[in-house]
């Protein structure tokens, strides 16, 4: 059964947005490998365009120090 944020503990805020942003690295690990590797399935495989701007915003944002705590995140949304 699903909670609301506001009845998660920390533990469990936690271990959710780790899954989500494992989930995530993940489709864009396998989406990067395939694009440098080259798919077998397609012949000239590509990034996708949302991927490729999502991750140069990542790279433009880890660069310039643009960074997160789990703290910092949990007290913008107000907890």
């Amino acid at each position: 059964m699903a909670k609301a944020l506001a009845e998660m503990t920390e533990t469990e805020f936690e271990a959710l947005v780790q899954r989500v942003v494992d989930r995530r690295l993940n489709v864009w690990l396998t989406q990067l490998l395939d694009a440098l590797a080259g798919s077998s399935e397609e012949e000239r495989a590509a990034l996708k365009p949302e991927f490729a701007e999502s991750l140069k915003r990542s790279i433009e944002q880890a660069e310039a120090g643009e960074l997160t705590s789990l703290a910092s995140f949990r007290v913008s949304l107000g907890k």
